[in-house]
């Protein structure tokens, strides 16, 4: 290092004082490169207080603007990182979190001047940075990804792109879900809600990080990054889907990303790039990481969408093999569609492929006779009949089918040409000599054609409506009839009475609502207007005038939503099933859509914080809303057809969505009078559990009130206390199921309501057999039950042993562990999840709850349940618990059970970890870890496995050493050859 000279403090404090901010201060820092400074201004604070993001608000246009100051101080960091990067580092490690891209852009640029090893000390900074809303050159990243992989810092740039690769929800997802929500016919309002997911950065900067970081990283380290590629990709295409999407379990990838195989090198989307770097990832195992293809296809196998599946073939097209051969059988003799739609392009790729390498050796003749003889059973002639009348407007001729037959038949026999036999090679060869073009993987589905959404639109624009009087408008709305008819400039656009009720809508926000004399028109007239859908629009209009906070004509407002639900709801018998309603109708109009409206109006109301003025018509529009007559609800018509969810059912009919309402009005009320003891919420809840109510509650209801009973506890403890029975009946199962299956569901453990509840946690556990019925979206509902249990243990509300129920101090977690004994995966889920709650719990953990888990842990090792004892993963990783404790427990399950799977990369982390300060229990561990390795479905990094053998062969310790020679030749055994030279 240059020799330098140290300045004096009289020098030091001179020089500062001369240094001004601004100008001076940046040419200062910019140019100081002694390292011997970094203390004295350590000393001064020179880098406690990192600026912070500055609005200011501009007087002339009331634009608000937002500057990002630079850190002149910073710069001297970067100057001198070369020369003392380990005092740089600790200053810049010290730096406190702040909102402001200009400071990490340069911590950034510090990170890529050092060498890897110093480098990666700074990830924790690198990960702070990545959580602020803006960046400034967040392509910088590519760069020391790839820095950290040629400089073989493996663990931190895998830490680093699991964070950089995730997808964020869309930011406007609960706007559109709303939206989504309150008419499901609206298909204009399906596609203009689709969620649309994206990056923490923008999509350029997305595929150049892909590009220039992950791929070097798939190439070091395919399998690991190959799978934190398939968390992404699965929680991108979760964040794509709205829930009634991903009820039906499709995920569309066959539109977003029609061909696995084609890497398009324009400005694809994100979800594209990201898929398609899996794919990169996914082949560098197959070409690089040998050990892991089949750990790599039991992950593949194990993901829910459609997109994996896909993934599987592709692969399985690139390398036929004797490994990938029986998985390639099982795709092609479990497809049980030969005979109804044509091969998808990965699948007959696949064959293609497949039948090309293996020949005969495939598949057995009465094998390939099964397949052949099905697709020759196809395609369906009344299908086909329906889609020419339907589609095609024309009529149907044998003639015409039996052409579509002999296309049928030749595409779907062509990938399996080199094995076809027989007649089905004299048939397949007579198809071909006729036909005139080849056929190519291109001609599969999903094949690129035009396509597009068809959209609603108005017979006349808004403004041409707006010139029309009030009159002539109301007659024009009921007479035009909306004989439905594309445009003849566009062919997705279809002209109808829904189109028409939109631009009413706006006619009526923008030009009726601000005129006092049209308004009262429109009020006074209400019963003439023959149509509930244009009703609908204008209970829309208000509720956008309320959510803007325009309150002038709010009463009147309510009051008109008090007419719309003086009309009864009802459904007539041929209405079709889509949820048109009928609302379009003059003959029979129905009104089920316009008294949704008013639920979500009322909402808006109560969201906006209306003025406490409006208190008593509120009540009387929730008092209406939650005890008329719901179609849906008494006729016992669900929601969800393809499961049951009561609460789902719930949010998604008027009258049990409007007792969600009673509640927000609680909370309403409460922000204007914190004093309130809420008899309006009450009375109308105590209606609703009266036994002569004209319409009892449903299951759906009943979820409900279940789902928000904490919250109404809340309101009026001693009224909830005294109608609990009504919340939950125990009497009735159902609706108790209905009940108490959303409170779990939906609510955190909350002590208050414990020892009221008591007696249902009991319950639940003597019908598990009925609990476990009840449909949930992600987690199971038995496993949610066992961790409200664990949770009311751990605060001493019971015993963690006791099952004899001879006074209340039995335990409630033994009897679910009992209960559980036939299914033993709740046991590894609960076990799995108090080690997730104990790793982000803060290092000071409270003796007796410390204790409590202790106790809890002798309890299941007693048991020695494999399955359980396997998930200690994040127990390990529990910075509440003693390191020794933590390493004894491990050590005690590997006498107990192996542990494999993708989790063992993360113990391995937390044994590197821990490997300085706690050796020789690490070695014991390790040596444990590899004793059967090669019976067991594990994979241990070279970087990692070095680390902990180096540091155990050159222990003093006896038994460290013997414990990593051990470890070495189970290792070496197994063929890891890598780990000869430990000096690499």
């Amino acid at each position: 290092m240059k020799s330098w000279k140290k300045p004096t403090d009289e020098m030091v404090d001179k020089t500062l004082k001369l240094v001004k901010k601004g100008t001076g201060s940046r040419y200062f820092f910019s140019r100081l490169k002694n390292p011997l400074w970094i203390q004295p201004l350590v000393e001064r604070g020179y880098f406690q207080l990192p600026p912070s993001k500055v609005k200011y608000f501009d007087d002339y246009s009331d634009d608000v603007y937002v500057q990002y100051p630079s850190w002149p101080e910073l710069q001297y960091l970067k100057n001198i990182s070369r020369d003392v990067p380990d005092e740089v580092i600790n200053v810049v490690l010290d730096l406190p979190p702040v909102d402001n891209p200009s400071v990490y852009s340069e911590i950034l640029e510090i990170a890529l001047q050092l060498d890897g090893e110093q480098s990666v000390k700074l990830k924790p900074k690198i990960l702070e940075s990545i959580d602020i809303d803006y960046q400034f050159l967040p392509h910088r990243y590519g760069d020391l990804l790839a820095h950290w992989t040629s400089e073989n810092q493996i663990s931190g740039a895998l830490d680093l792109i699991k964070i950089l690769i995730e997808f964020a929800p869309d930011p406007q997802s609960k706007a559109k879900e709303k939206r989504r929500g309150k008419n499901p016919a609206d298909f204009g309002a399906f596609y203009e809600t689709a969620l649309k997911p994206s990056p923490r950065i923008g999509s350029s900067e997305y595929r150049e990080i892909m590009s220039k970081g992950v791929r070097p990283l798939a190439e070091e380290e395919p399998y690991q990054v190959a799978r934190l590629l398939i968390d992404a990709t699965t929680n991108m295409i979760y964040l794509r889907m709205h829930q009634e999407e991903l009820d039906q379990g499709g995920d569309s990838s066959e539109v977003w990303y029609e061909r696995l195989n084609e890497l398009d090198t324009g400005y694809e989307d994100s979800d594209k790039t990201l898929v398609q770097t899996l794919i990169f990832a996914c082949e560098q195992v197959y070409e690089k990481s040998p050990d892991s293809i089949v750990v790599l296809d039991k992950v593949l196998r194990n993901q829910r969408w459609k997109v994996f599946k896909r993934l599987r073939q592709h692969l399985y097209a690139q390398y036929p093999n004797e490994q990938t051969k029986p998985w390639i059988r099982e795709l092609i003799l479990g497809h049980e569609g030969y005979h109804l739609w044509e091969h998808r392009y990965e699948f007959q790729r696949m064959i293609r492929r497949a039948c090309k390498h293996f020949g005969e050796k495939l598949l057995t003749e009465a094998e390939r006779a099964q397949i052949f003889d099905a697709i020759r059973s196809g395609p369906s002639k009344a299908n086909y009949q329906a889609w020419v009348v339907e589609w095609l407007g024309e009529e149907f001729t044998e003639e015409r089918f039996q052409q579509r037959q002999r296309g049928f038949y030749r595409k779907q026999f062509k990938p399996f040409e080199p094995v076809l036999f027989g007649e089905y090679a004299t048939d397949f060869r007579e198809l071909e000599d006729k036909a005139t073009d080849p056929i190519s993987d291109e001609d599969y589905p999903p094949v690129k054609t035009r396509g597009g959404h068809v959209f609603n639109r108005s017979p006349h624009r808004p403004e041409d409506l707006a010139k029309l009087t009030d009159e002539e408008l109301l007659s024009y709305i009921n007479g035009w009839e909306g004989k439905e008819f594309f445009s003849e400039d566009d062919s997705f656009v279809e002209i109808n009475i829904e189109g028409l009720a939109g631009a009413f809508q706006t006619v009526f926000r923008e030009a009726i609502i601000p005129d006092a004399n049209r308004f009262r028109f429109w009020m006074e007239n209400r019963d003439k207007i023959q149509r509930p859908i244009y009703v609908r629009m204008m209970i829309n209009g208000m509720q956008a005038e309320v959510q803007e906070k325009n309150f002038d004509r709010l009463d009147e407002w309510l009051r008109f939503g008090e007419w719309v639900l003086s009309h009864p709801d009802q459904e007539y018998e041929d209405i079709n099933s889509l949820g048109i309603q009928g609302d379009e109708s003059r003959t029979r109009p129905n009104w089920h859509n316009s008294r949704r409206a008013v639920d979500h109006f009322t909402e808006a109301c109560l969201d906006m914080d209306v003025p406490i003025s409006a208190r008593r018509q509120l009540v009387k529009l929730l008092e209406m809303l939650c005890t008329q007559f719901d179609s849906r609800l008494d006729l016992d018509k669900r929601v969800l057809l393809n499961r049951s969810d009561p609460y789902a059912d719930g949010i998604n009919n008027t009258r049990s969505r409007a007792l969600e309402m009673v509640v927000k009005f609680g909370f309403w009320l409460r922000r204007h009078d914190s004093a309130s003891e809420l008899p309006e919420m009450m009375t109308i809840l105590e209606k609703r559990f009266a036994p002569e109510t004209e319409y009892p509650l449903t299951l759906p209801e009943y979820a409900v009130l279940g789902k928000n009973y904490n919250q109404i506890f809340s309101f009026n403890d001693a009224w909830t206390i005294e109608h609990k029975s009504d919340f939950f009946p125990q009497d009735t199962l159902p609706a108790w199921l209905a009940a108490f299956s959303s409170f779990v569901r939906y609510n955190r453990p909350f002590k208050p309501t414990f020892e009221i509840l008591r007696d249902d946690f009991d319950f639940a556990l003597q019908h598990l057999a009925d609990f476990k019925k009840q449909d949930s979206p992600g987690k199971e509902q038995i496993d949610i039950l066992g961790q409200h249990l664990f949770h009311y243990h751990l605060w001493g509300l019971y015993p963690l042993r006791g099952s004899v129920k001879n006074n209340d101090r039995w335990s409630l977690l033994e009897q679910y562990y009992q209960a559980t004994d036939d299914n033993r995966e709740h046991w590894a889920n609960l076990f799995d999840y108090v080690g997730r709650i104990l790793r982000s719990t803060s290092e000071q953990l409270d003796k007796n709850l410390k204790d409590r888990i202790i106790a809890f842990f002798d309890w299941r090792f007693e048991v020695k349940e494999p399955t359980e004892l396997q998930q200690f993963t994040f127990w390990l990783k529990a910075k509440c618990l003693e390191v020794e404790w933590r390493l004894d427990a491990y050590s005690k399950i590997l006498d107990v059970c192996k542990v494999e799977g993708v989790s063992i990369a993360m113990q391995m982390e937390t044994l590197c970890e821990l490997l300085p300060n706690h050796t020789a229990k690490v070695l014991e561990c390790f040596a444990k870890l590899t004793d059967e390795s090669g019976d067991s479905n594990i994979y241990i990094r070279t970087e990692e496995a070095k680390t902990i053998l180096k540091a155990g062969l050159e222990s003093s310790d006896e038994s460290v050493r013997q414990n990593a020679e051990r470890a070495r030749e189970n290792l070496l055994r197994e063929g890891r050859f890598d780990l000869l030279d430990l000096e690499d």
